[in-house]
């Protein structure tokens, strides 16, 4: 006589959306549904106007919805801020880059969370600390001392992956990630999203 395995409840989704609304002058988004599990990579696609951007931005704190719910990690979730969001674990990384040229990566990297010790920036601990955010996306070869400015549109993009991964994220919104990228940037992009994949992070593209 043999014993089965008790089988295994459903993980719940990392992130899920029902019933969401949004309106301007016109409907933007109506009872839209939405769920993403750990590890999964959704691309969104559709016309000018369709909403995709708008989704975006409500789950990233930048835009309120018009009413629906959301869950992410199986909590309800309504961020008021992007920094609320990226609190939580959802971060959006923004066409247009906000890379501080004058800054080097590791600055850019940990902008707003810079090591600290009696006020003063312990630039040993963020170099160690950019150094592992840079490899997490194949950038191990990249000084984080480098000027950001120096960088190509690529380089630029992978710095920012990188900081937002640097923040715990969980889900990861790209906006229009390879339209500035050439063919080579593009398979990198690619590659590191599949790493992504394996340590369990969500992504969105928009």
């Amino acid at each position: 006589m043999s014993a089965e395995a008790p089988a295994r409840s459903p993980q719940p989704p990392l992130l899920r959306v029902t019933g969401l609304q949004k309106s301007y002058s016109v409907p933007v988004l109506v009872d839209f549904d939405f769920e993403l599990q750990a590890g999964e990579v959704h691309a969104l696609i559709g016309s000018n106007g369709a909403g995709k951007s708008t989704f975006a931005r409500i789950l990233c704190g930048l835009t309120p919805s018009g009413g629906g719910n959301i869950q992410f990690d199986n909590r309800p979730y309504a961020p008021r801020s992007k920094a609320e969001a990226e609190h939580a674990g959802l971060v959006m990384v923004l066409q247009e880059l906000n890379v501080i040229g004058t800054l080097s990566v590791a600055e850019n990297l940990f902008l707003n969370r810079l090591p600290r010790r009696a006020g003063f920036v312990r630039f040993g601990q963020l170099q160690e600390q950019a150094r592992e955010a840079l490899r997490r996306v194949g950038l191990e070869e990249l000084d984080p001392a480098t000027p950001a400015g120096r960088l190509g549109v690529g380089h630029q993009q992978l710095v920012e992956i990188a900081g937002a991964l640097a923040q715990n994220c969980r889900l990861l919104i790209l906006d229009e990630p390879t339209a500035a990228l050439t063919d080579p940037e593009i398979e990198r992009l690619f590659g590191n999203i599949r790493r992504l994949q394996s340590e369990g992070v969500g992504i969105i593209y928009v």
